[in-house]
């Protein structure tokens, strides 16, 4: 029991001290960098944005740009798992409420934020430099929708463990589907700027309360009880054989 206390005890005080103090600060040092470039990033591209250009933004030498991030393209790196962070930590899946709601609330704080301004400009750079920066557009991917999907999927398996949705599909693949619903249309119609900005908000509680009412429908728990029901009330009566009488010979 002593040695318990004696470690957490130890472990509080590493965590307060002076290491852990000095972590903080350069973790928040490196955080302001990277959102800096960011934001250069988004505005001129890539290409058009040099070390030298970020450093007169956000202070120091190219000597704390190389220590922090080794190089451009690893502070790109770092720029891309930042704002993808930035989108998938306010993905809100508490348990709380209805079914209905907790869906439409998890639904409504991805797209809200993943549609967002920055974040639109984010997906036009990436899918702009993607063949010449390969790595950076497999980290999105990585970082950006497939964490999407799997916070869809674990939410939709705690809700297939409490019976809540059918259990007989794959959650990840319907989280995928969730996801695609969502934003597969609203997504293309602003990278392509054929949306306007002032009807945003409402297209998108329209797109997240038809997605998710089809969506809940679509995974009840009783909608294969429902679809065999349908099938057998509107299946075709069999058809009645006649039986022959066997022809008698005439004498």
């Amino acid at each position: 029991m002593d040695s318990l206390r004696k470690s957490a005890a130890q472990a509080a005080t590493e965590s307060n001290g002076p290491a852990s103090g000095i972590r903080k600060s350069t973790a928040k040092k490196r955080e302001a960098i990277v959102r800096s470039a960011a934001k250069l990033f988004l505005e001129r591209g890539y290409d058009s944005v040099s070390i030298n250009e970020i450093i007169a933004v956000v202070g120091g030498s190219k000597e704390t740009i190389y220590s922090n991030f080794g190089s451009k393209a690893k502070l790109f790196e770092a720029v891309v798992q930042q704002l993808c962070s930035d989108v998938t930590i306010r993905i809100d899946t508490r348990p709380v409420g209805t079914l209905e709601e907790q869906a439409t609330r998890m639904a409504r704080s991805f797209v809200s934020m993943v549609l967002s301004p920055q974040i639109m400009s984010f997906h036009r750079l990436v899918t702009s430099i993607g063949r010449e920066f390969p790595e950076a557009g497999r980290l999105f991917y990585r970082t950006g929708p497939e964490t999407v999907y799997r916070i869809f999927s674990e939410w939709i398996a705690l809700q297939q463990k409490n019976g809540h949705v059918r259990a007989d599909k794959d959650p990840r693949q319907l989280g995928i589907l969730l996801h695609d619903m969502l934003i597969g249309e609203q997504i293309l119609s602003w990278l392509t700027s054929a949306a306007g900005e002032k009807d945003r908000a409402r297209r998108i509680n329209q797109t997240v309360e038809l997605a998710v009412s089809v969506f809940l429908n679509g995974c009840a728990v009783n909608a294969d009880s429902m679809r065999a029901a349908s099938s057998i009330t509107h299946a075709r009566p069999p058809r009645r054989v006649r039986s022959r009488r066997p022809k008698t010979s005439k004498k």
